[in-house]
């Protein structure tokens, strides 16, 4: 029977296309006018946060990211000049319900990414709700609308791009069917003991992506790296018992990558290559289609233990004093 998650995984490609021939001019008009960009999620949010700072800083655009609870408790108050991008699938986070109900409170520029059914009215609605508990379009829908509000910062600031994401996007959406239609991961096995997943600069962050959907999706110890951390200590651990995945050896410029994995080769880890034999360009479209592959391989591995991907949050986990806390006690809208 097909899984939530499978259905999901296969909306993907169009929801791109979808985003791709939208406009978010009125949210851009508000970033473009900040002088730094306060970018905020929880879990796959965070990790969208992470690569969508990262896209903008390298089109010029200040861009900072961090947890929500990070936001919301520990770090200082937001400076003149800024503006929060909270990226909230449901709109029911707790701490990004709390930083979002903080900025508004004090006045700082909002813009909200989340999910069809979120109630928070200056949200872009980036794609349909998750029928999955396992997320996976809300995702890449989320790092398309920053790609479009990026087109929209640069077009009110007079810098637009020579190739707009409107164009890329739709490259990207192109990858990411071949992906789902041919993921090429049902070769690997489960790991006996845990997966270790590593890459490179933005491939870190996919990485990271990728551990939370095996963990969350197949129930697999999974744990992501960067290739500097997995080599100062983070390495010794693994054992015979363990997978070592590497992400697209081939982007790091200093092939520490593929020296990670023929170390972990000749200690007797179990080691696989996960890649694209010709990506975009761009690093940051080059991780759409790789995503699909580790939703994929998430899905492959849920399978193979017999788990189910569309219910995570079970048992104990559950509980609604877990679910709740940070949460403020009064209703923002």
């Amino acid at each position: 029977m097909e899984t939530k998650l499978a259905r999901s995984i296969g909306l993907q490609a169009r929801v791109l296309r979808e985003l791709a021939a939208s406009s978010f001019a009125e949210q851009a008009s508000v970033l473009a006018d900040a002088q730094r960009l306060v970018m905020i999620g929880t879990g796959s949010s965070l990790h969208a946060a992470q690569l969508g700072a990262w896209h903008l800083r390298r089109r010029g655009i200040d861009a900072v990211a961090m947890s929500s609870a990070c936001l919301a408790r520990w770090e200082p108050p937001t400076r003149p000049g800024d503006a929060i991008v909270v990226i909230s699938h449901t709109g029911q986070t707790a701490y990004s319900v709390r930083a979002r109900a903080d900025a508004l409170t004090a006045g700082t520029p909002l813009v909200s990414i989340t999910g069809a059914g979120a109630d928070w009215p200056e949200a872009i609605i980036a794609g349909p709700a998750e029928a999955s508990e396992t997320y996976t379009v809300s995702y890449l829908a989320s790092l398309a609308v920053v790609a479009r509000l990026r087109d929209g910062i640069e077009a009110v600031r007079g810098g637009a791009s020579i190739r707009p994401a409107s164009l890329t996007l739709l490259d990207a959406a192109d990858r990411v069917q071949s992906a789902i239609d041919a993921p090429d991961v049902a070769h690997i096995g489960v790991p006996t003991r845990a997966a270790a997943l590593v890459g490179s600069g933005p491939w870190s962050i996919t990485a990271a992506e990728g551990a939370l959907k095996l963990r969350e999706a197949a129930r697999v110890l999974a744990e992501a790296y960067d290739a500097e951390t997995l080599l100062h200590g983070s390495a010794a651990p693994l054992t015979e018992a363990d997978t070592l995945i590497a992400l697209q050896p081939a982007a790091d410029p200093d092939g520490l990558i593929d020296g990670l994995a023929a170390a972990a080769h000749a200690e007797g880890v179990h080691v696989v290559t996960i890649e694209d034999e010709r990506p975009l360009a761009d690093p940051f479209y080059a991780q759409f289609s790789l995503t699909v592959r580790l939703q994929q391989l998430a899905a492959h591995f849920a399978e193979r233990r017999g788990q189910n991907p569309d219910d995570v949050i079970v048992g104990c986990w559950n509980a609604d004093s877990l679910w709740n806390a940070g949460k403020p006690a009064v209703h923002v809208s």
